[in-house]
């Protein structure tokens, strides 16, 4: 399989990356992207070739990648494995960058599956799209399993083609990419067996946060953009110190919008985490502040897929009065100052010191 891209037409659009990204991100990302676009390209011409429809789950690949996203973890891989002198025209640091961008379309796809989400990037959902498509053709059985069925599928292939990616990246960077699918399953069963109870405790929260999201989206990418580079066990712990905080601001960052994000930028309906009973670390908070009365109003909206912009607005004033959202907003920057810190003191380059500073800003500092 060639790496290069140069082959392939440009059939996935162009990504669609918010308006105030930095220029690191958009390097790395376009470097990402058009590995991505080789690798699907070249999928759909081989398995076309055998039969046509095999073609459909790559088409649904090659929708949803070329339908935005940030393209983090490919950049935060990046520029660690340009920081320990990694060449930039490396083919084996561009089959890293696909294969996190792979496992991360896997993991969205599945991720959409539990939470029945209807909406991804302002666009249907796979398993949307393939309900659709059943009611259309007027198809046997039920919509609902068809499309949830051919989704998981459709995310399996993509699981498939990140393990590919990284088969020759040598032992170091397979098993801290090993050790990130765990982590991340983990942190993704924290969450959904958290969406059911009644209770969500601060710990329990942030743990949750810290699997699913920090390791997965900063520390692991960058271990193995650094493990390309040789760097050593010391080294990689230094790394960790910068990227789990940074991590956990991420997603800490990510639960204020989504409960307060303006759809119009984060393209996914106000309020969804409140609908889907997301058990953040920002209810935590809310929750332990809480008047009894509160509690009981808060109780009988927080997790019900029908609300409206009424009870979201409901949920929205009581987290907003409980001084929840304030004290986020601190720990975020608590996070940030001490992420800083440690960049400052991590051995690379610095032109990767600059980027990486570019991106931490980014991280806690978007809209979407």
């Amino acid at each position: 399989m060639s790496l290069d891209g140069e082959a392939a037409q440009a059939l996935i659009p162009e990504q669609l990356l918010p308006s105030r990204a930095p220029a690191a991100l958009t390097v790395a990302s376009t470097t990402a992207d058009r590995i991505l676009e080789g690798v699907i390209e070249e999928e759909i011409d081989r398995w076309g070739r055998v039969d046509p429809q095999f073609r459909d789950p790559l088409f649904a690949l090659r929708r949803f990648i070329g339908s935005g996203g940030k393209r983090l973890r490919p950049s935060f891989c990046y520029w660690a494995a340009i920081g320990f002198g990694v060449d930039r025209e490396s083919p084996l640091l561009a089959r890293a960058m696909a294969g996190l961008e792979f496992l991360h379309t896997f993991a969205l796809i599945h991720d959409d599956v539990m939470d029945n989400s209807a909406t991804r990037r302002g666009e249907p959902s796979v398993q949307q799209r393939y309900q659709m498509d059943h009611r259309r053709e007027a198809m046997r059985g039920s919509s609902e399993h068809f499309g949830n069925a051919m989704a998981i599928l459709a995310g399996d292939l993509a699981f498939a083609l990140a393990d590919r990616m990284f088969l020759p990246l040598g032992i170091l960077p397979r098993q801290v990419f090993s050790e990130l699918k765990i982590e991340v399953n983990l942190g993704q069963y924290l969450d959904i067996a958290g969406g059911v109870m009644r209770e969500s405790s601060i710990e329990r929260s942030e743990r949750t946060a810290i699997y699913k999201s920090a390791k997965y989206t900063i520390e692991r990418p960058m271990h193995i953009g650094a493990a390309l580079g040789g760097a050593t066990d010391s080294a990689l712990a230094r790394i960790s110190k910068f990227a789990v905080p940074l991590g956990l601001a991420f997603q800490l960052k990510d639960d204020i919008l989504g409960a307060f994000g303006d759809v119009a930028v984060t393209r996914k309906p106000v309020g969804d985490d409140l609908r889907e009973g997301k058990p953040t670390l920002l209810v935590a908070l809310a929750r332990g502040e809480f008047s009894p009365e509160e509690r009981i109003i808060f109780d009988e909206h927080f997790g019900q897929p029908g609300l409206g912009p009424d009870e979201i607005g409901i949920l929205q004033r009581l987290i907003s009065g409980s001084g929840a959202l304030e004290r986020l907003e601190d720990r975020i920057d608590a996070l940030l100052e001490e992420a800083v810190n440690v960049l400052d003191r991590l051995p690379i380059s610095g032109e990767a010191r600059v980027a990486l500073a570019e991106l931490t800003a980014f991280v806690v500092d978007r809209e979407a």
